[in-house]
């Protein structure tokens, strides 16, 4: 069995990319996903009942399945840096000057928890598409 090497802080790269890489993919589906459905369903105002263009539905899919993996990839950085980050006693609240090792143990607490929230908003992103169609009514 191996142990998981500690180090005092992590690279802010890495950090960031644990914290963001999640929300922004689970956004960047929900924009570009609307739009295209949007567009392709009601244009001018006007529904119809089918897509305008035949490539659609496999480009939501398509568009679906990358930003899962972009998700998942971000939430696997956030955890592996939780694993990587020292274990801290955190100190008194008396305007002590927090170190390094603590802003590095507090983003990637609040990394792993945004990363597993927004991965679980694309898993059911990408169920609500498999189940409903993006040109009928809820």
């Amino acid at each position: 069995m191996t142990t998981v090497p500690r180090d005092s802080h992590i690279s802010m790269r890495y950090v960031l990319i644990g914290l963001l890489a999640a929300p922004f993919a689970w956004l960047l589906q929900m924009m570009l996903a609307e739009t295209l459905a949007a567009q392709a369903c009601y244009p001018h105002d006007h529904p119809l009942g089918a897509p305008l263009v035949s490539w659609m539905r496999p480009a939501i899919v398509a568009l679906g399945t990358v930003c899962l993996v972009a998700g998942a990839f971000g939430t696997w950085v956030a955890w592996r840096n939780l694993r990587r980050v020292a274990p801290l006693k955190l100190g008194g609240l008396n305007g002590e000057r927090r170190t390094r090792a603590e802003l590095d143990w507090f983003l990637t607490h609040v990394a792993v928890m945004t990363s597993m929230l927004f991965l679980f908003a694309l898993i059911a992103t990408d169920v609500a598409v498999a189940i409903v169609s993006p040109c009928r009514w809820w």
